[in-house]
């Protein structure tokens, strides 16, 4: 008995089939590439996504350059046209902005071409410098005839043509590059998804083998065969881990590309619950962002079942937002967050808040309920990666509308400024002509305001300014266009408007400006008012120059009449 009991631990302790030894080898083999494979994913994957983040960075310096440029180049223009100081806050903005956005560029240039053409770009950017800065001075010391000289021989225009040109070609380059970055992260993506698929089918197999020899060899080992089998389900589970890492992955780069192609954080409505549910799958919830108050947040998008979700949260209603990290509350916890409200206490699941945070300022919040039975450590990491996402693409959008807003908004009066008026002129009367129906332009310019600098100060200038801006936003209609176009200059675009409702439209402004009460400090200013001239097409002109013209002619008309009236061309 001892000699039987002796054999069986040796049998048992040493076995001697070759095949088990190779399978022992194969399986090591399988786990080591499944526990590389996310690493080597995730890594990969980052990397592009850095590539794209550098070169999205590259792009809009060079974009900011020329902005930069286009802006000085205007103020420049305007100053030596009108002779107007009020037209060199561009320019003086632009040229001291110039050098600055030259010298971030600098670091960020990757070749030997790209710093010739740095070097070029910067040798023009200052001889136009060179050029604006003289036309001012002669535009000053000597009037419009000395710069109009300098203007009207078109070296400048050819340098800010080449300049244009230069940057031009590397913002195409960085475009190509951008595309390049995005083919390979995509197949990079679809690589990684074919390799964990056959990953578990290799897996599969290997599962079989096993159970085939364990079945055969050691039917008297079950405490081998079951560790076997335990090892078999986790690599199993290791590959599906894998697979939905990667499918994440390819979601994830989905939803930012998506939301890279936003200009409004409106639009996030329609986006978010095209991905969010592929990235928490079974959950509802929301999204907020703050409002621009900053008292509570405003709901942005929401998916699945989430009736319960409240359109408002105060930043004191939720424990994320307190803790500034994700928080998680499952069913008798007591830390539930208020906004989830009663109607949450009663579903099944566990609730999930994380704040949506981007270089240390706090963007908004997501909320999620997560299906019972779902580990909640895993979901609340993937939602927290899903989070710095979501900050990462809102805080880009806000920048774009930052940007967008700045190029088109005038800053005093929150009206349009003459760069977007100039092309949205341009393009109603394309409107205009091909659908036929009458456009009027009204051109406004405030009575007596130097006087009212002179006496009062500029500070009043701008509160007369402001105000009347106020009631030309108020004062027309959605479809209408109201711009500053320079100084005390404003200008209205009445589209689908005809000759009576232009003059009645035109005189309720006037009427609104005449009304206005105003307060400097403590001291009551006299009253505004203005004059209005009002030019129709295609009756007045059939072009924007003619039509400013005839509209012009008409408001020098009111002027010339005793002011504070309207006058058709």
């Amino acid at each position: 008995m001892p000699d039987i009991d002796a054999h069986s631990y040796d049998r048992t302790e040493n076995p001697t089939d070759p095949g088990l030894r190779w399978l022992a080898a194969v399986i090591l083999v399988i786990v080591a590439c499944l526990a590389a494979l996310p690493f080597l994913s995730s890594r990969e994957a980052d990397a592009t996504l850095g590539g794209l983040k550098a070169v999205a960075d590259k792009q809009f310096a060079y974009d900011r350059l020329l902005d930069l440029l286009k802006d000085a180049e205007t103020g420049q223009r305007g100053y030596v046209i009108t002779g107007d100081e009020a037209f060199l806050a561009p320019y003086e903005s632009g040229t001291a902005a110039v050098p600055e956005a030259l010298r971030t560029l600098r670091p960020l240039a990757d070749n030997a071409d790209e710093v010739a053409a740095l070097d070029e770009i910067g040798s023009l950017a200052q001889r136009k410098l060179d050029e604006m800065a003289e036309t001012i001075r002669l535009r000053r010391e000597h009037g419009f005839g000395a710069a109009a000289a300098i203007v009207g021989n078109r070296n400048g225009k050819v340098e800010m043509d080449r300049l244009r040109a230069l940057i031009g070609a590397r913002v195409d380059a960085l475009d190509g590059r951008r595309l390049e970055l995005r083919e390979r992260l995509r197949a990079t993506l679809g690589y990684n998804t074919v390799l964990a698929v056959a990953a578990s089918l290799v897996t599969a197999l290997v599962i079989g083998i096993a159970l085939y020899v364990a079945g055969r060899s050691l039917r008297e080992r079950a405490e081998a065969a079951a560790q076997a089998h335990l090892l078999a389900e986790a690599q199993a589970d290791q590959a599906r881990q894998s697979q939905q890492r990667s499918r994440r992955l390819a979601v994830t780069a989905e939803m930012l590309q998506a939301m890279d192609s936003l200009t409004r954080a409106d639009d996030l409505r329609d986006v978010l619950p095209a991905f969010l549910p592929k990235l928490l799958p079974g959950s509802a919830g929301a999204v907020y962002l703050y409002r621009s108050s900053r008292d509570f947040l405003q709901r942005a998008a929401v998916w699945g079942d989430a009736g319960h979700v409240p359109e408002l949260v105060a930043t004191g209603d939720c424990w994320a937002l307190r803790f500034g990290r994700a928080h998680a509350a499952a069913p008798g916890d007591g830390l539930r967050c208020p906004h989830c409200g009663d109607a949450a206490v009663e579903q099944d699941g566990t609730e999930l808040c994380v704040p949506m945070i981007s270089q240390g300022e706090v963007l908004g919040l997501l909320t999620a309920r997560v299906p019972p039975g779902a580990d909640a450590a895993l979901e609340q990491a993937s939602a927290t990666a899903i989070s710095e996402q979501l900050a990462l693409g809102t805080s880009n959008i806000n920048l774009r509308e930052v940007l967008r807003r700045q190029s088109t908004t005038d800053e005093l009066t929150g009206l349009y400024n003459r760069r977007y008026f100039d092309e949205t002129l341009r393009r109603e009367l394309f409107r205009a002509e091909r659908t036929r129906a009458a456009l009027a332009v009204v051109t406004i310019d405030l009575d007596h305001f130097k006087r009212m600098n002179d006496t009062y100060g500029h500070e009043a200038g701008d509160l007369v300014l402001r105000a009347v801006g106020q009631c030309l936003r108020d004062g027309v209609r959605r479809s209408d266009i109201a711009c500053r176009y320079g100084g005390e200059e404003l200008v209205v675009v009445l589209p689908e408007c005809d000759t009576q409702a232009a003059a009645r439209c035109a005189d309720n402004l006037r009427t609104a400006i005449a009304r206005l009460v105003l307060l400097h400090g403590e001291t009551p200013l006299p009253p505004v008012t203005a004059s209005f001239g009002v030019a129709m097409w295609p009756a007045h002109g059939d072009d924007a120059t003619t039509l400013l013209q005839a509209a012009d002619r008409a408001l020098y008309a009111a002027k010339h009449e005793g002011r504070n009236r309207v006058c058709m061309a």
